[in-house]
């Protein structure tokens, strides 16, 4: 005998008596440490294939076949859209890039980064870059220069003395994953206040919050200013399309910033996915700058 309603409904039931437990914050921030947000992408997804089921064994009326259709080809088409939109975003910025010639030449001019501390010393433990630059105005020579040394020279330098004037060495990993990372430990990064001594070739980085075809992306436009004031811009940044997978997530929590409990129901996206093509997952935008600076890379083997 056929019912008029699937059981399977009860799973959307229940998610949305979660939420709202969820939007009440005296019940929310148990839920909240509990990954209640989370328990949707279990339970809509097993309600629709409960449907799904309940309709391919004669349970429920066929028609009911529609719910699940529609919920899984309608993500399907998004999702397909998001990636398409990234592909074609990925070529405008890759041939962008591929028309810019930055001359910069390492043993004459200094490369120096504004508002950034990490980029010059990857730059340096990655490339044939001898130093690099950071901006920073909490020294009186205005700079931080970051070098790649051997581990004798380190051991030698990791003295209170030196630690009291701001020079300080840190070990650094190769590798492009979490699983596949290997610490280096026959140099390490060295950074210390020093001005530059060479013309300077300035490095600034913009970010802006955009929407490519309904994709959100975050656009980093990489301005490059030679010592004669010429500018040169990079494209790059992350997007976040939608993942193969429908993973939909309602939940709550506690919003310092403005002091307030938010509540959000939205899809899973694959955040700080790279824009430009490339085979590594991060610093895709430093590798194009160094190429773009005709930078000589290194390997493991051959630093």
């Amino acid at each position: 005998m056929r019912s008029s309603l699937p059981v399977s409904l009860i799973f959307f039931v229940v998610t949305a008596a979660v939420f709202v437990l969820q939007a009440i914050p005296f019940t929310g921030i148990f839920l909240m440490f509990a990954l209640a947000m989370f328990w949707s992408v279990f339970l809509i997804n097993a309600g629709m294939i409960g449907v799904a089921f309940e309709v391919a064994t004669g349970r429920v009326a066929r028609w009911w076949i529609l719910l699940p259709l529609i919920f899984y080809g309608s993500y399907l088409a998004t999702t397909v859209h998001d990636h398409i939109a990234l592909r074609s975003l990925s070529s405008v910025y890759d041939a962008a890039n591929a028309r810019v010639a930055i001359p910069f030449e390492a043993t004459r001019q200094s490369l120096a980064f504004s508002n950034d501390d990490q980029s010059g010393a990857w730059l340096t433990q990655n490339y044939a870059l001898p130093v690099a630059y950071s901006a920073n105005s909490n020294f009186p020579q205005g700079y931080l220069s970051h070098r790649m040394m051997d581990a004798t020279t380190c051991a030698k330098v990791a003295t209170p003395a030196s630690r009291a004037a701001f020079v300080h060495t840190f070990g650094f990993h190769d590798g492009d994953t979490v699983d596949g990372m290997k610490m280096e430990s026959r140099f390490c990064a060295l950074s210390m206040p020093e001005q530059p001594s060479l013309p300077l070739v300035s490095v600034s980085r913009r970010e802006e919050k955009i929407s490519e075809k309904g994709l959100p992306v975050t656009r980093v436009t990489t301005t490059v200013t030679m010592p004669g004031g010429n500018h040169f811009r990079l494209l790059g940044g992350v997007a976040k399309p939608l993942s193969w997978i429908p993973m939909p997530m309602m939940g709550c929590w506690l919003n310092d910033a403005r002091s307030s409990w938010d509540c959000e129901a939205q899809f899973w996206r694959n955040e700080s996915t790279p824009v430009i093509s490339g085979n590594t997952r991060y610093y895709r935008d430093l590798r194009v700058l160094q190429r773009r600076c005709h930078g000589t890379q290194v390997t493991r083997t051959s630093r």
